[in-house]
């Protein structure tokens, strides 16, 4: 029994002396290795700060602008505008009562424009609305938008005088003209 209990000690006493070894050889290793990557990291956060005569001279940042009241436009410069931008069709919208839009009335002339409405201008501290548009209104839009509001038209004139004939003139031309030259043959 004697020497089963020798064995056991000696045993457990190699035993320790492996994980010893073992605990020794890892924390030797690592003390060393830790020290470096302490040094590495500290060097490279000194190392990584920005250049002080850098920043001094850089510009200096943007300054805030002071706020300035945008320049009100006048109802005929409103209007050039949208002449200048040469739209075929320039409609000018007021209220009947002479007063201001308000949202209803704005969704009104939404829904009673042709989508293809280019350009919309609120003008005259908001009592008319200017479109400019490359797209006609049909009748039935220029009905619902004459009856609610005071429309005057802006459009050019080659346009105007288009809408203005009848659809069977030019029609009634053609025949004319064939029967003329028919009458020519003979």
């Amino acid at each position: 029994m004697m020497m089963k209990s020798k064995r056991n000690s000696q045993g457990k006493k190699k035993e320790k002396e492996m994980r010893g070894r073992a605990e020794d050889g890892f924390f030797s290793f690592s003390k060393p290795l830790l020290l470096f990557l302490a040094a590495g990291v500290a060097a490279l956060n000194f190392g990584c700060q920005p250049n002080q005569t850098i920043l001094k001279d850089a510009a200096p940042g943007p300054t805030p602008m002071a706020t300035v009241e945008s320049k009100k436009t006048t109802f005929d410069e409103d209007l050039r505008e949208m002449q200048t931008a040469d739209f075929d069709y320039i409609l000018v919208f007021r209220r009947k009562d002479g007063g201001e839009f308000d949202k209803d009335d704005q969704k009104f002339l939404r829904d009673n424009t042709p989508p293809e409405t280019n350009r919309w201008r609120k003008s005259d501290d908001g009592k008319s609305f200017i479109a400019g548009s490359g797209f006609g209104f049909t009748p039935e839009q220029m009905t619902a938008l004459q009856n609610r509001f005071i429309v005057e038209d802006y459009s050019k004139p080659e346009i105007k005088e288009a809408a203005d004939k009848p659809a069977n003139t030019n029609s009634n031309t053609a025949n004319s003209n064939s029967a003329g030259k028919a009458q020519a043959n003979k």
